[in-house]
């Protein structure tokens, strides 16, 4: 019987990234029929903090020369900031399009993620939320559009969100339907987008 050994253990964000038990052959059977491997989950969450990362790098050089309004000025100085920065971005990202962060092996995580919350204690209040969940009017949302006005927010359990990967400041994860948008905050801009987070884990 085949062992292998490691000497820490280090937990982000909810992704195993070593180990420090002994694994048998018959474990690593096991940990192939339940989820992608725990080292390419970390190699995978690696690279989407790459992606926000950059897109990051791109979103600062959108703000040089515009003067962030505080919270006390009035709304319409704020609006027009939030156009403004909103502008600027989609000038940078012009060719943005859906999966530019979201590829297609960290939709695979996610899903894996949101799978394991599922068959957690708030597995029922999850299941509960996509069902009760309306397709969006109109073909969903799209990459570089403003986040609509007067979207409800739809009610998750806090233990799913926490249990992906952590956002700069300025950027937050919302449900929308069964759609999975990440969103700047403060340009009220749709960065990327997961169509249909619900979807089960192809086998």
């Amino acid at each position: 019987m085949q062992r292998v050994m490691t000497k820490s253990i280090v937990f982000r964000n909810g992704i195993l990234l070593a180990t420090a038990i002994t694994l048998s052959t018959s474990s690593f059977s096991a940990q192939r029929k339940s989820g992608p491997p725990v080292n390419a989950n970390a190699a995978i969450a690696t690279k989407f903090e790459q992606n926000v990362a950059d897109y990051m790098k791109v979103r600062q050089q959108a703000l040089t020369g515009l003067q962030v309004p505080k919270n006390t000025e009035s709304s319409s100085k704020i609006t027009e900031f939030q156009k403004q920065l909103a502008d600027r971005i989609r000038s940078l990202r012009a060719n943005a399009k859906q999966g530019d962060l979201f590829t297609p092996e960290v939709v695979r995580l996610f899903r894996h993620l949101v799978a394991e919350e599922i068959r957690g204690p708030d597995g029922t209040r999850i299941r509960a939320s996509f069902e009760r969940a309306e397709p969006l009017q109109g073909g969903g949302l799209q990459v570089n559009a403003n986040y609509p006005d007067g979207l409800p927010l739809q009610s998750m359990p806090p233990s799913l969100l926490l249990n992906l990967p952590r956002l700069p400041k300025e950027l937050e994860y919302r449900f929308v339907g069964r759609e999975l948008i990440l969103r700047d905050t403060q340009a009220n801009l749709i960065v990327d987008v997961i169509p249909d987070l619900s979807m089960p884990l192809k086998k």
